[in-house]
């Protein structure tokens, strides 16, 4: 069968049109492969240079808690508490350290100092991070307390149930 030069022009023009097509498909995907390329290393640069990042799963926050002194022995700490009605300790660096007040809020924390220095209390303020949901909770709201409040004795019992929580929710829990 002899295939004259029209027939022979026919199939080429097929196969041009097939080769065009071809072309469309190949381009997209380069230019798909190429915008993928950008937006993947702008985002990777961006992700990199931002120094901001907070712990999102991290449920603890920080609470002020106000110190009373420190004592190098339990007989020490018991005739130099003598006169507070209610406080925490913790053992830390074989020295116990008493505490008479928590918060969440600066305000409070300035509030709370004040009421003790008026008290005659040589206070000073220490930062923890404290994550039992519960008491925290219960921490938040105190708080809305002591900063509605200007009445030193509302100030003393809302800061001695505090700690009262303190030992039930945390210590107590700490030791089971």
């Amino acid at each position: 069968m002899a295939l004259s030069i029209s027939t022979i022009l026919d199939l080429n023009k097929d196969y041009i049109k097939d080769g065009d097509m071809m072309k469309k498909y190949v381009a997209s995907i380069l230019f798909g492969l190429l915008v993928g390329f950008i937006l993947g290393k702008t985002l990777l640069e961006e992700y990199h240079s931002y120094h901001g990042i907070k712990t999102v799963a991290s449920e603890g926050m920080t609470a002020y808690f106000i110190k009373y002194g420190e004592y190098k022995t339990m007989e020490d700490l018991e005739k130099a508490t003598l006169s507070l009605t209610n406080y925490i300790y913790t053992e830390k660096d074989n020295l116990f350290h008493v505490y008479i007040g928590i918060t969440t809020s600066e305000d409070n924390l300035n509030k709370l100092v004040n009421y003790f220095k008026e008290l005659g209390y040589n206070v000073s303020t220490e930062e923890f991070v404290l994550t039992e949901k519960n008491y925290l909770n219960y921490l938040v709201n105190a708080d809305k307390l002591i900063e509605n409040t200007k009445d030193n004795a509302v100030l003393g019992e809302v800061s001695s149930q505090i700690l009262s929580k303190y030992e039930e929710l945390v210590i107590s829990d700490s030791e089971d």
